[in-house]
């Protein structure tokens, strides 16, 4: 363009190139701004059916329908395909961080290494021999620079070698390797050797010269200055050069490029080469000439973009790499004519040189000789065409057409004419890119072997998308354009706007679908180069391809997102060139509407893209210790970060801390870790186990944090006033974690964060709790106090009286309390006695059972309740047993059952009574008093029970748990299934003996069973860590998941019981209650508190009742008692795992 824009004013100038480079929407800016330097030119107008059915494949009928749907009609829920979410998080390769433990390299190092030496041959056979192949190709990356420290490690010895010693009675070299940190073993090395003695010194005859004889000096010899006329020794010494400032400074690029530079470096070498004796134009030339040989000495990297249109090395910070032939010693040859000597024998420099007019010595300005144009127009482009193959020239409109066009043409139409031309060569220049991209890129990929057969599909799905319609769409707009071209060649272009709005109206979909997705695109790409070695060869040789022109593999990935990005600044600055009266106003008018309509859509559609990419950024960043693999879920897409930064671990007003902590604030986790720089940019190393925001608490006060400890509140008070801030993790040991902020402002913003981090989760999962807290008592039993309810509660129990009220037992250190429901006064002591264990009722027969430390007692349930009783409580007690660990009542073989248990040195014994009667009936009153006959050897509980079994666990059970004919008995090594009917038909589950179970028997830590219940056909297992299915028929390991995991579940903390509600299996922790679901192990839900424990569990009936203690959340010196109720708005397939 450049004749056209010198025929324009300087203002019109200006708007120009003010509308060309800047954009107002936000899509646009994602991108770098397009090459602002056009290619250069193609070589003369070709006839034009030669190439028109040569180069593109335009369809037969140009009325052939668009194969679209109609614009603004879609629907774009996700703007990538399905595949991309899978791919990405099976791609994922975590980092581990490589930390030495000093005590573990120091006792390595204090090992002694004998002398003795092993020696490994290799075969003859195996050696195979190597071919190398030089390949002009960019110079690959070093993986030692940045990923191994190259050591070498001598060996070291206890004692001296015999044939240490040298003959000249010198000490040998001292082997020492490298990682020694100190001088021990050099000193010990130096106490345990015993030099050899020195042999004696031979007198030497020193025969000094006469003064007869001739004394001969030899001639000193002068260092030669370098030939740099030479065009070899110049290379040779500027490859030198740009080695040694690789050891003062790395470039951004030499990860990417060794023996990378900048153009302004490249001058100052030559210069410095050159001693300063010409210009700076002069210099750049020489360069220039370095880049041109053949070989090349250097070429520029991908990201001197205007260096590999032009051609051309710049005086600039563009960058450049040695090409590795060249730092291999293959040079070329040539001589630089002005730098020479000059022939004449007495000319010398410093003398006003001689008679020749070129004389080298006669300082001549040299410089204009070899000036470079570093900037790249029109109308240099026209004086050195270059054969692109395009159809449409790349010259200015005004250098085409006459020159009496061109004056009787308005300025503004000549700008107007020029911007018409530009969009329908760019046009061109896209399907051009478009066409590299499926022929060269694409169509190479699929048939090479760099991605393996069986997921190449998925990945050219992925990465490329929908790549054929906008073939389609660019091809059928170009063709219109072309046969503008055509028709008006070197005049004046009426109208452009008719035939654009025809085709933007169809640019909707395959722009919307591929411009978002294409940074994930590249983020796979990138991904596979760093997995795939055979692809980033493939990608490395997309670069010199004889059509790519040394652009790079995201040149064309990415050209999509860049013409759209010009689409919207063509339109609108033809349209400011274009009159209001024009006829094309109107059509350009909805052009650009139109196509900032698709612009803001795909603006949209990457917002989410952008995000999901800095959150797999991070994914990427993060490292983990060896053996401490955490799936963190950040590829997930519907991931969301909330706040990141540093929380300090010390009250400091320092910047910078080697005790910070770097936090991240996820929708489902709490990640804290380490954060170092390294040459590649940031690692997070991570410091400890992530919080799932279900299982975080925040304690933002400077005093009261408190943490619960095997049943103890401690308190965790620390300075720094309202500035401090502890996060908590649920059910971790030593799992709170006190941070300080620098400011108050500070503190609130991370509470706000992780608050609506979890308000998100919440709302994700329906906001509905399965499960409630209902009252029961909160206000009448304290820890400590006067009051005879100030006592902890231990077990609780609800009953109807025969009277249809509906009452609790509770049983606590000083006894057991009677309350009726709903009525917090009513709350009076029934039982005094010693910490009551264990409480349970037998409606039907009116009994209460207590078990306390000493003893196992029966009572008349209606007794007791009674305010008008007048009988003393062990008138009315009925002794069943000493010494007793725990029982259960329940129904089994069609009758009712108290079990109860008794050690017997490692054994348990269990003994199982049958009550017979009905307390509460007045005929069995007699049954109420006591015997007062001392002749009488019959225990007082036979009066109430009958003794049904007795049988005996070779192991230390610790519950028991009724089945429809069985016995399911709890004990260290698993559960034994017993047959009251049969005590010899017991089986074991699971079965110790069964390798499936390897998971169980053979874990790392101890592990404590705790409950075993049916589900349907299965029996669900559970102990302290995990929970597990067998079949009930056989026993076998039942699978969960398509990954076939041998758990249905791994607890989130340390549950001191379990209990099975369907269709919840709920697990009490001293801190919190997490409640999963039964059928998939989901986690559904979390009740937090603290001193938590289980009072009561019945699931006997069909809705089973549970009852749950802990300290009252606003008054820490009060302990509640809960029923845990099952909501009508429940969901029984949600789950925190899934999200």
């Amino acid at each position: 363009m450049a004749n056209a824009y010198d025929n324009l004013g300087q203002n019109e100038m200006d708007e120009l190139l003010e509308s060309l480079s800047h954009s107002n929407s936000g899509y646009y800016n994602y991108y770098q701004q397009e090459q602002q330097h056009p290619l250069p030119p193609p070589p003369p107008l070709p006839p034009r059916t030669e190439h028109y059915e040569e180069k593109y494949y335009f369809p037969e009928d140009n009325n052939e329908a668009y194969p679209f749907p109609t614009p603004y009609q879609q629907n774009y829920s996700r703007p990538y395909p399905d595949h991309s979410q899978n791919y990405i998080n099976r791609s994922y390769r975590p980092m581990y961080s490589h930390d030495t433990d000093s005590t573990a390299l120091l006792a390595s190092n204090s090992t002694p290494i004998t002398a003795t030496t092993t020696t490994t041959t290799i075969p003859a056979a195996t050696i195979q021999p190597t071919t190398q192949t030089t390949t002009k190709h960019k110079r690959n990356h070093s993986s030692l620079r940045s990923t191994m420290i190259m050591t070498i490690e001598r060996p070291r010895y206890d004692f001296l070698p015999e044939n240490a010693t040298s003959t000249d009675g010198e000490l040998p070299f001292v082997p020492v390797s490298p990682d020694t940190d100190s001088e021990e073993e050099v000193d010990s090395y130096f106490d345990r050797y015993q030099p050899v003695q020195d042999p004696p010194v031979q007198s030497l005859e020193i025969r000094h010269p006469s003064f007869e004889e001739e004394i001969v000096i030899p001639p000193i010899k002068q260092e030669l200055e370098p030939e740099y006329a030479l065009l070899s020794v110049t290379c040779q010494a500027f490859i030198k050069n740009v080695k040694a400032l690789e050891n003062v400074r790395e470039l951004w690029c030499a990860s990417e490029y060794n023996e990378s530079f900048t153009g302004s470096e490249a001058v100052t070498i030559i210069k410095a080469l050159f001693k300063d004796r010409f210009k700076d134009e002069y210099y750049v030339g020489i360069a220039n000439s370095l880049m041109h040989t053949d070989p090349p000495v250097f070429s520029p990297t991908q990201y001197s973009q205007r260096s590999l249109i032009s051609k051309i090395m710049y005086n600039s910070e563009d960058t450049y790499f040695v090409e590795e032939d060249a730092s291999d010693g293959a040079l070329p040859s040539g001589v630089f004519t002005p730098m020479t000597k000059c022939y004449s024998y007495s000319c010398a420099p410093g003398k006003g040189g001689c008679y020749s007019p070129l004389c080298p010595n006669l300082n001549l300005d040299l410089g204009s000789d070899y000036k470079t144009d570093n900037s790249i127009s029109r109308e240099t482009s026209i004086k050195n065409p270059t054969q692109d193959g395009l159809l449409v020239p790349n010259v200015a409109w005004s250098s085409r057409v006459d020159e009496s066009l061109l004056k009787s043409t308005d300025k503004k139409e000549i700008a107007r004419q020029e911007i018409i031309n530009e969009i329908i060569y760019s046009e061109e220049k896209f399907l051009s890119d478009l066409t590299v991209l499926k022929e060269v890129i694409i169509d190479g990929l699929s048939g090479s072997n760099a991605i393996e057969k069986t997921r190449r599909q998925e990945f050219l799905q992925i990465v490329f998308n929908n790549y054929e319609e906008l073939i389609v769409i660019s091809r059928d707009l170009f063709k219109d354009l072309l046969d503008l071209h055509y028709r008006y060649d070197r005049q004046c272009v009426p109208m452009i706007g008719d035939i654009l709005v025809q085709h933007i109206a169809f640019f909707e979909k395959p722009f919307v679908t591929y411009s978002p997705h294409a940074p994930l695109a590249k983020y796979i790409a990138e991904t596979e180069i760093k997995n795939n070695p055979e692809f980033e060869r493939f990608v490395k040789d997309i670069a010199n391809h004889s059509r790519t022109n040394r652009l790079p593999f995201w040149n064309y990935l990415l050209c999509p997102v860049t013409r759209m990005q010009r689409y919207p600044l063509l339109i609108s600055t033809l349209l400011k060139k274009t009159p209001e009266d024009h006829p094309d106003y109107t059509y350009l008018t909805r052009c650009y509407d139109m196509i900032r309509q698709v612009a803001k859509k795909a603006d949209n559609a990457t917002a989410p893209v952008k995000r999901q990419l800095s959150i797999l950024a991070i994914r990427d960043a993060i490292t983990f210790k060896q053996g401490e693999l955490v799936d963190l879920q950040l590829g997930d897409m519907i991931r969301t970060l909330y706040h990141r930064g540093i929380l300090k671990r010390r009250n400091t007003t320092e910047a910078a801390d080697k005790h910070d902590i770097y936090v991240f604030v996820f929708d489902h986790l709490v990640i804290m870790t380490k954060m170092r720089k390294t040459s590649t940019g940031e690692e997070y190393r991570l410091w400890r186990k992530p919080i799932p925001l279900h299982l975080l608490t925040v304690q933002n006060n400077s005093v009261g944090i408190k943490q619960q400890l095997s049943g103890t509140a401690t308190n965790y008070a620390f300075p720094g006033g309202n500035t401090t801030i502890a996060l908590q993790h649920l059910g971790q040991k030593d799992g709170v974690f006190p941070f300080y902020c620098s400011s108050p402002e500070e503190k609130q913003v991370w509470v706000k964060a992780i608050e609506d981090a979890k308000s998100s989760l919440r709302k994700r999962l329906g906001d509905t709790d399965v499960f409630e807290l209902r009252p029961l008592d909160d206000i009448n039993f304290r820890y400590f106090g006067p009051s005879t309810t100030a006592a902890r509660i231990h077990c609780s129990v609800p009953f109807t009286t025969s009277q249809g009220e509906k009452k609790i037992a509770i049983g606590t250190d000083n006894g057991v309390f009677l309350k009726t429901e709903d009525q917090d006064s009513s709350v009076r002591r029934i039982i005094q006695t010693e910490t009551v264990i264990q409480l349970a009722v037998m409606e039907k027969h009116h009994i209460l059972i207590v078990l306390t430390e000493k003893a196992l007692r029966a009572y008349p349930l209606d007794m007791l309740c009674s305010n008008t009783n007048t009988k003393a409580i062990d008138k009315l007690e009925v002794e069943i047993a000493q010494n007793v660990g725990f029982f259960q009542i329940g129904y089994c073989n069609n009758r009712d059952m108290l079990v109860f248990k008794k050690k017997k040195n490692t054994a348990s014994v269990f003994t199982a009574l049958e009550p017979i009667c009905d307390l509460s009936n007045p005929k069995n009153e007699k049954l109420l008093t006591r015997s007062t006959s001392i002749f009488s050897t019959r225990p007082e509980y036979l009066k109430w029970f009958k003794k049904y079994k007795e049988f005996y666990v070779g192991a230390d059970a610790t519950n028991i748990h009724f089945l429809k004919t069985k016995l399911n008995v709890v004990c260290e090594r698993g559960f034994e299934i017993i047959d009251p009917e049969n005590l010899h038909s017991g089986r074991d589950i699971p079965d110790s003996e069964d390798p499936q179970f390897n998971f169980v028997t053979r874990h790392t830590e101890s592990l404590k069973p705790l409950a075993m219940y049916r589900v349907h056909d299965r029996f669900l297992l559970c102990y302290s860590k995990f929970a597990f299915c067998v079949n009930n028929r056989n026993g076998s390991l039942v699978v969960h998941g398509p990954a076939k995991l041998p758990t249905l579940c791994e607890w989130e903390g340390s549950p001191n019981h379990i209990v099975y509600h369907w269709p919840y299996i709920i697990a009490i922790d001293s801190q919190f209650i997490e409640i999963r679901n039964v059928d998939n192990g989901e986690l559904v839900q979390i009740i937090a508190g603290e001193n938590i424990r289980l009072s009561y569990y019945n699931a006997t009936s069909d809705r089973p009742v549970v009852h749950i203690c802990m300290t009252h959340s606003q008054k820490p010196d009060t302990q509640a008692l809960y029923h845990l109720l099952l909501t009508n708005n429940r969901n029984s397939t949600g789950g925190y795992s899934r999200r």
